[in-house]
C-alpha cells in the first residue's frame, strides 16, 4: 500500500513539475502506474494458473518494467545535461539494457520450471541431463555478461565512473551468488540471486540513461502588444 501511494505521489509531482518542461518524465511516471495495475491483475492470474513458467516470466518482466519506469523518471528529471554525445555508446547502452532484461527473463524461467535442479555445477552443466531452460540461461548469462563488461568499461572511460564501478561490483557479486545457488541449491542463495539481479538491472539502466541528454523545453516567447499613440 505504501509503495502504491509513493508511486501515485511521484506521478502527481511529475505532472506538476515537468508536464511542460519535460513531458517524457511525466509520461514515464504515468506508465509506472499503468504497469502496476497490469502487474496486480496478472499476479492473480499467475496464482490461479499454478505458476505457469511463462506467466511467472511475464510477471517478473512487468516488475522490472515498473522499476525501469521509475528509474527513468528519476534520472531524466535530474538537472540539465548534454549527456554523452556518442551515438555508438548510446547504442551499446541500449543493447546492455536489452541484454540484462532478457537475462532476467531467462533466469525467471529457470526458477519457475525448477530447471536448476538439472544442473548442480558451475559454470558448465552435464549436457546429458541438463534442462533446456537451464542451458539457455547459462548461454544468455555468458553473452550478456560479456556485453555488460564492455558497456561498463566504456561508461567508466566516458566519465560515468561511480555507476560503472558500482554496477560492476554488483555484477561480480551476482555471478558469485549465482554460482553458489547452482552448486548448493540453497533457497537463500536463490532468493538473493534474484534480489541482486534487480540491482544489476537498476545499475545498467541508470548508467545507460545518464548518457541521454536532459534539457527543458524552451519557453514560448511572450507576445507583447505594441501600443499605438492615440
Amino acid at each position: 500500500a505504501i509503495t502504491g501511494v509513493l508511486i501515485i505521489a511521484t506521478v502527481v509531482a511529475a505532472w506538476a513539475v515537468f508536464r511542460t518542461r519535460r513531458p517524457a518524465v511525466a509520461w514515464l511516471a504515468t506508465a509506472s502506474v499503468i504497469a502496476v495495475a497490469v502487474e496486480g491483475a496478472l499476479g492473480g492470474v499467475v496464482v490461479v494458473s499454478d505458476l505457469k513458467p511463462w506467466l511467472v516470466a511475464v510477471h517478473l518482466g512487468l516488475a522490472m518494467i515498473i522499476l525501469g519506469c521509475l528509474i527513468a523518471t528519476a534520472v531524466l528529471s535530474m538537472p540539465q545535461s548534454p549527456g554523452i554525445e556518442s551515438a555508438s555508446f548510446r547504442r551499446l547502452g541500449s543493447a546492455a539494457v536489452a541484454g540484462t532484461f532478457i537475462l532476467l527473463l531467462s533466469g525467471s524461467s529457470v526458477v519457475a520450471t525448477q530447471s536448476d535442479e538439472s544442473c548442480r555445477s558451475w559454470p558448465l552443466c552435464d549436457l546429458s541431463s541438463v534442462n533446456t531452460f537451464a542451458l539457455l540461461h547459462r548461454g544468455v548469462a555468458l553473452v550478456a555478461g560479456v556485453l555488460l563488461i564492455v558497456f561498463l568499461v566504456a561508461a567508466y572511460r566516458r566519465g560515468l565512473r561511480f555507476f560503472a564501478v558500482a554496477t560492476a561490483i554488483v555484477l561480480l557479486l551476482q555471478v558469485a551468488i549465482g554460482a553458489a545457488a547452482a552448486i548448493t541449491g540453497a533457497a537463500a542463495a536463490n532468493g538473493l540471486h534474484v534480489a541482486i539481479a534487480t540491482l544489476v538491472w537498476s545499475g545498467v539502466l541508470t548508467t545507460a540513461l545518464l548518457a541521454l541528454p536532459r534539457a527543458d523545453r524552451a519557453s514560448a516567447p511572450v507576445l507583447q502588444v505594441q501600443k499605438t499613440p492615440v
